[in-house]
C-alpha cells in the first residue's frame, strides 16, 4: 500500500468516517437533510411505523446483502420512523439518519401515513422512481437505476462502479 493511501485510511479510520462513495468531491458525505442530497445521491427513504419493524429490517438486510452495489448506485438509504430515533441501521450500506423535525418533513413531502410502510426511491434529481408498500429488492433498485440516462452515463466514466 502506497504512503499516501495508508494514511488516507487512517484519517478516515481515525475521523470516524465512513466508506461512501460520493457522487461529486462537493457532495456531503452524510447529507443531513434531502436538499443535501439533491444532485449527489439517490435516496432509498424507508417510512416505517416504528425502527423495529420487521419489514424495516428485511430492507436494511437485502442493502447490507449488496452494499457495493448501493454504492456503486450512490444509493442512500435513509429510514423515516415517527420518534426518529431507534432506527434500525446498515452494517455496510450508507445510510443518513435525518433528525425527528426533518423526518417529519418528509414523511409530509411524499404523504406518507405515520403508521404506515412505504418504500421511495428517489433519482438524484428528486424525483420519485419507485413507491411500493413492500421492501425492495436491490436487483430491482439496480434494474430500475441501470435503467436511467444518468446511471448509463455513470457508467461510461472511467473507472466507473
Amino acid at each position: 500500500m502506497s504512503g499516501r493511501l495508508l494514511i488516507g485510511a487512517v484519517v478516515m479510520v481515525l475521523a470516524g468516517a465512513r466508506g461512501y462513495a460520493q457522487a461529486r468531491p462537493t457532495c456531503a458525505v452524510v447529507p443531513k437533510s434531502l436538499a443535501a442530497m439533491k444532485g449527489c445521491y439517490r435516496p432509498l427513504l424507508v417510512f416505517s411505523p416504528n425502527g423495529d419493524d420487521a419489514r424495516l429490517r428485511r430492507q436494511v438486510s437485502m442493502l447490507d446483502e449488496a452494499a457495493d452495489d448501493m454504492m456503486d448506485r450512490f444509493v442512500l438509504y435513509t429510514p423515516i420512523v415517527p420518534d426518529g430515533r431507534q432506527v434500525t441501521t446498515p452494517a455496510d450500506a450508507p445510510y443518513s439518519i435525518l433528525d425527528a423535525k426533518a423526518m417529519g418533513a418528509v414523511r409530509a413531502q411524499f404523504h406518507v401515513a405515520a403508521g404506515g410502510f412505504t418504500v421511495l426511491l428517489l433519482d438524484e434529481d428528486g424525483s420519485v422512481m419507485l413507491r411500493t408498500a413492500v421492501p425492495v429488492s436491490t436487483d430491482r433498485l439496480n434494474t430500475l437505476i441501470d435503467k436511467t440516462p444518468l446511471r448509463q452515463t455513470e457508467m461510461l466514466r472511467p473507472h466507473a462502479n
